[in-house]
């Protein structure tokens, strides 16, 4: 399986195409849940704060009951079934949420989102994987660069359905619906039983030694909080320390996913980096414009800078993961999701307690301590690094 390749990506297949755009409906409901929170606490109370939250500990859990139970997600058929499945109850549970007149039945509505959204995150890298094994890197590159736009696109929508009076759930829902149809109908053919048996998940093991992979899945880690620092609390930081209206605040935060889309569809088409370093200097660089100044203009800036920084380092970094299975690129997939729920919980609560004890300018001296730890962790991607698949499965000779 190669890690990159330099020129023009080969012509997506419709189950790369599903993924793409389940990837983007994905990062359209992260990103949206923020902005129907207001709303929704309004409606049901402070309960709903906790619904950021189920995400996170949908895929932590998603994510341990798979490693007990040592189990692979199957050939890419199981892939396609549980993707479209997954889109359908995202878009299903959206719609349940916004049923704010009962509580416990737009809880539920959250719970279910939660577990879908969770459910693609797990599955997505492996099919990837299973999909593409010539170009894995490239393909998550891209997958991410669509959820990067739809996460930039989403609070936008979300605010002007609810500015015309029609409330967050059209700007919400209506797309990961549509998405969800896509889903369905680039999946609809089943694939050749020869590319479903081409991989023997029993072959082999399918789980190396945690000593071979505990690098990869901690720098991941550390990647993702990384990412979601800036994306959770950049525009808080631009409204309680500069000043900004909480407009002007969130339009500046969204500064942070215009850097990371743009990066991820430029390094879909070039190679990416084979080391940290870069992107850890861009990011504190864009770090210092945020923090030192004390300007605004400068400040969303550098966020944008460090979103451009960060753009590179989930897709590779989760490849780079992916690589320490290669018998099994599902099981590699089920680590990656429990760092990204990990991530998810663990974020939020880092910058919120400190912030809780200090301010978000205090708090938000995390972010160079991750660097320090990230690029202590991290070790260069060899350039043409390539991740062996499993053999394919021949029968017995005949007596």
């Amino acid at each position: 399986m190669a890690v990159q390749r330099v020129g023009r990506p080969p012509k997506p297949t419709a189950a790369v195409v599903a993924g793409y755009v389940a990837y983007a409906a994905v990062g359209w409901y992260l990103s949206g849940l923020g902005s129907a929170l207001p709303d929704l606490e309004q409606d049901i109370g402070e309960r709903a704060s906790a619904y950021p939250l189920l995400p996170g500990a949908a895929l932590l859990v998603f994510g341990l009951v798979a490693v007990r139970r040592h189990r692979d997600a199957g050939p890419s058929t199981s892939h396609r079934s549980v993707i479209v499945a997954g889109s359908v109850g995202l878009g299903i549970g959206v719609l349940v949420t916004g049923f704010t007149r009962v509580a416990w039945v737009s809880a539920a509505g959250a719970v279910g989102a939660a577990v879908a959204a969770a459910a693609l995150i797990r599955l997505l890298p492996g099919m990837f994987a299973t999909e593409r094994p010539d170009d894995t890197e490239r393909v998550m590159v891209r997958g991410n660069a669509w959820s990067s736009l739809a996460g930039i696109t989403s609070p936008l929508a979300i605010g002007l359905t609810i500015a015309i009076g029609a409330g967050w759930v059209p700007g919400m829902a209506v797309p990961i619906v549509v998405a969800a149809g896509v889903v369905a109908v680039s999946t609809r053919r089943p694939p050749p039983a020869a590319d479903a048996e081409a991989v023997d998940p029993t072959t082999g093991d399918a789980v190396p030694p945690f000593a071979t992979w505990w690098r990869e899945w901690c720098v991941l880690t550390t990647c993702i909080v990384v990412e979601f620092c800036f994306s959770y609390f950049a525009a808080t930081f631009l409204h309680d320390e500069l000043d900004l209206s909480t407009a002007a605040a969130a339009a500046g935060g969204a500064a942070w996913g215009l850097g990371m889309a743009g990066g991820r569809f430029v390094l879909s088409v070039v190679p990416a980096p084979r080391s940290v370093l870069p992107s850890v200097a861009m990011i504190a660089a864009g770090f210092v414009l945020l923090w030192v100044p004390e300007n605004a203009a400068l400040a969303i800036v550098g966020v944008g800078i460090a979103g451009l920084g960060a753009s590179p380092l989930y897709p590779t970094r989760a490849t780079a993961l992916l690589a320490r299975f290669p018998v099994s690129p599902d099981q590699g997939s089920v680590r990656g999701s429990i760092a990204s729920g990990t991530a998810l919980v663990l974020a939020p609560a880092v910058i919120a307690g400190l912030r809780a004890v200090s301010d978000v300018r205090t708090a938000f001296l995390a972010v160079p301590a991750l660097l320090v730890l990230l690029a202590a962790l991290a070790r260069p991607i060899p350039a043409g690094t390539t991740l062996p698949t499993a053999p394919p499965v021949t029968p017995d000779p005949l007596p």
